[in-house]
């Protein structure tokens, strides 16, 4: 199965696939461009990506023909898929609470008629509670990091409330080579919600944007400073092929000492330090791949084994020396990108129809979603995430851990 279980951010795009990646991105940001500027396309669209735990697959299984609830474990070599209560606690035991989550899901969830197998995510089961927020009475639940709540006088309210699970679907499984299989479905990014039947139980939502309205298109301001930051790129992209395919090259072999895998390490710690790529960014990657690197053969005892580590170094070393001027331009490149790609996430939290907070120990304070999700033709799709906010909040020692990891 060409499953969906993990999407990269767009920038990452030019570090992961190289020299197509960077096309890929610029492709995507031209539709977004399109998209905000009333010309949008039927196959592109842009989905939220809420912040829901567990993650869910469930459906038609098509090597039985019979309705079953998972998490991302239905793809394990010993799949767990479950049909019954009994199947979820054999396969989930050591996690009470997903336990109780799945049982939630299995009971109420096959009245929609799925077709095929969907994926989404669990926003509440009995865990749903009323808060006073800025003065008014909201529904809210938090099924992970993010709180979110849903105002009394919302025409979701009433729904929700009376609702025993609420779930949102972003992808749809469908038959592919070598049916009837599991294995062999494919997967469609985007999943149409109007095709479900009706139950007061179950609340569920589309993660497809469908409030775009005039106030959300983009300012001549933000068309001006789109066109510089295309133009940027473009002069970037000549002559950074080469080192971009390179990084890609080292990234894909698996070797974590490789100067492209850990040159991608760097970027997420600037994430987690809520720094902005800057100037200095490659002066100070090269002090980090050193020390890192120098750390590794310390580690080990035989002169083989320290000498190998340091060769790894050494050809690292020799790649920054030989492409200096190219990896510096990467690093602008991938800024550029990611300057393009805060434009069209500020457009999408204006349009926000559910309030999201996070919980810390004074309270809550407002927060933005955890992102979005760009999908072309329902087959090729990046994140949108203002990394800078919401990463940051996965890291916070004050939000909740990822508790449902461990039940997967």
């Amino acid at each position: 199965m060409a499953k969906n279980t993990h999407l990269e951010h767009l920038e990452d795009s030019i570090l992961l696939d190289g020299q197509q990646g960077a096309k890929d991105a610029f492709t995507f940001l031209d539709l977004l461009a399109r998209t905000f500027s009333g010309k949008g396309s039927s196959n592109f669209k842009i989905t939220t990506k809420w912040d829901g735990a567990p993650a869910i697959f469930c459906g038609i299984h098509p090597d039985t023909g019979k309705f079953f609830v998972g998490t991302k474990s239905v793809f394990n070599k010993d799949s767990k898929v479950n049909y019954s209560n009994d199947d979820i606690v054999a396969n989930h035991g050591h996690a009470p609470g997903l336990v109780k989550k799945l049982k939630v899901a299995l009971k109420y969830l096959p009245s929609l008629g799925i077709k095929g197998v969907a994926q989404g995510d669990i926003l509440f089961t009995d865990d749903k509670s009323m808060r006073t927020i800025d003065g008014d009475r909201s529904l809210t639940f938090k099924p992970n990091t993010i709180l979110y709540s849903i105002p009394r006088n919302s025409d979701e309210f009433d729904k929700a409330n009376r609702a025993k699970i609420g779930v949102v679907f972003h992808t749809q499984y469908k038959e592919g080579v070598g049916w009837p299989s599991l294995a062999s479905m494919s997967a469609t990014f985007g999943f149409d919600t109007s095709k479900l039947k009706a139950n007061r139980d179950v609340w569920v939502i589309s993660a497809e944007m469908d409030n775009l309205g005039a106030d959300t298109m983009l300012t001549e301001q933000e068309k001006q400073a789109l066109i510089r930051l295309k133009s940027t790129s473009s002069t970037l992209m000549s002559g950074v092929g080469g080192v971009l395919n390179i990084i890609r090259d080292q990234i894909e072999s698996g070797d974590k000492l490789s100067l492209g895998t850990k040159l991608k390490q760097y970027f997420n710690t600037y994430v987690r330090a809520g720094k902005k790529v800057s100037h200095g960014f490659m002066g100070d990657f090269e002090k980090y791949f050193e020390t890192e690197l120098r750390k590794e053969v310390s580690k080990v005892k035989t002169s083989k084994a320290k000498a190998s580590k340091l060769t790894k170094l050494y050809q690292g070393q020799k790649i920054l020396e030989d492409n200096q001027s190219s990896f510096k331009k990467v690093v602008v490149l991938y800024k550029s990108i990611q300057d393009a790609k805060e434009i069209f996430i500020k457009k999408l939290q204006a349009g926000q129809k559910y309030g999201t907070y996070l919980v810390t120990d004074d309270g809550i304070e407002v927060t933005n979603p955890e992102g979005y999700v760009a999908i072309s033709n329902g087959t090729k799709a990046f994140k949108l995430v203002d990394r800078l906010e919401f990463s940051q909040a996965n890291f916070r020692k004050d939000t909740i851990a990822k508790k449902w990891v461990s039940g997967s």
